[in-house]
């Protein structure tokens, strides 16, 4: 990872890391590749990558599933509606996703002020 990306992303896991990472891995369909690698990299201990990873991917794993199954069985109507659901929660945090990543970024200079 180039020392310019790293700058650009580094602050997100500096800042709220393991909440970053819980939202991330809750979102379902999202790549989880590059996310894995800017954790790894980050001074997040592996056990709360673990753990906080694994708790945000079972709401995903579920809403896939269930899809899945209801398509599966023909109950479109609930497939329908749960996909609705997701995007009821997705669009918003996608909408606003500039004012959290603000919002992570002041965050990370208020709590550098009060150490510093």
């Amino acid at each position: 990872m180039s020392a310019d990306i790293w700058r650009k992303m580094g602050f997100i896991v500096e800042a709220e890391g393991a909440i970053l990472c819980f939202i991330i891995f809750l979102v379902p369909g999202l790549p989880k590749d590059v996310t894995c690698y800017i954790f790894g990299l980050s001074p997040m201990p592996f056990w709360v990558f673990a753990v906080v990873s694994t708790l945000g991917r079972f709401p995903g794993t579920w809403v896939l599933s269930a899809q899945g199954a209801r398509t599966a069985s023909g109950d479109y109507l609930q497939v329908i509606l749960l996909t609705a659901i997701v995007v009821a929660v997705a669009l918003p945090l996608y909408y606003y996703r500039h004012r959290l990543v603000e919002w992570l970024r002041g965050k990370r200079v208020r709590s550098a002020d009060r150490s510093g």
